[in-house]
């Protein structure tokens, strides 16, 4: 038995399930992988089924089991990604080594996962999935809500990697510190997937030009590169 199990999604597993495989790589933490069914209340493979819902109650995923802590499980991919990090990231490779360089990891993590997160979702959700969802049209009002809001997330990050660039260098330099930090991991899942998607989300990234420089730097991540060489197979 691998060290973890790790619940994703059926097929490309999902932004937040990417994020956390992308810290176990970095780690060279083995996990094994169980796929789950988009929508479903199947018993056994259902996302919504009796069997997941009896470890995650919130029916979502990720979630993670560390079969070497008695099988403590954990969901939320933020939790997921600090609870990896506080137990197996001894020589703080990708944690916090201060109080304050703790708290301003934190910031930027609980920045992407309440702030950044469900507002590319939401926009992803209503071009690609609203119209079979509720046999309507999108109504315009919901696309500018959520393309404006993610416009000012974008560029929050363009201005806070902008300094970051000035004050490292462009090799050095990540959302936080001068090295990935839980707050980059956050970002990897919905911003390392945004070349491959920013037609379905009516996005111009070229608006954008150092947040997408950071993107391929996400992109070329170790962690992240093998987790989406597993996705190609």
């Amino acid at each position: 038995m691998a060290h973890f199990t790790l619940y994703v999604l059926k097929g490309l597993w999902g932004p937040n399930p990417i994020k956390v495989a992308a810290l176990l790589e970095s780690l060279n933490l083995d996990y094994d992988v169980k796929a789950l069914e988009f929508g479903s209340s199947d018993k056994a493979t259902g996302v919504k089924g009796e069997d997941y819902l009896a470890i995650c109650v919130n029916g979502r995923t990720p979630t993670l089991i560390d079969h070497k802590r008695n099988d403590f499980t954990v969901w939320e991919s933020g939790a997921i990604l600090e609870y990896i990090l506080d137990v197996y990231d001894t020589e703080h490779k990708f944690s916090g080594k201060t109080p304050e360089e703790k708290a301003l990891i934190s910031q930027w993590l609980f920045f992407q996962v309440t702030g950044h997160s469900p507002v590319q979702g939401n926009l992803y959700f209503s071009n690609v999935y609203w119209k079979n969802a509720y046999q309507e049209e999108v109504p315009p009002t919901v696309i500018k809500r959520f393309s404006t809001e993610l416009d000012r997330v974008y560029k929050v990050y363009e201005k806070q990697l902008s300094a970051q660039f000035a004050k490292y260098g462009e090799d050095k330099a990540w959302l936080v510190l001068d090295r990935p930090t839980a707050a980059d991991f956050s970002a990897m899942g919905w911003l390392g997937l945004l070349p491959d998607i920013k037609d379905k989300l009516g996005v111009n990234t070229e608006q954008y030009p150092v947040l997408m420089k950071y993107v391929e730097k996400l992109r070329a991540q170790e962690g992240l590169a093998k987790v989406f060489a597993k996705l190609q197979h």
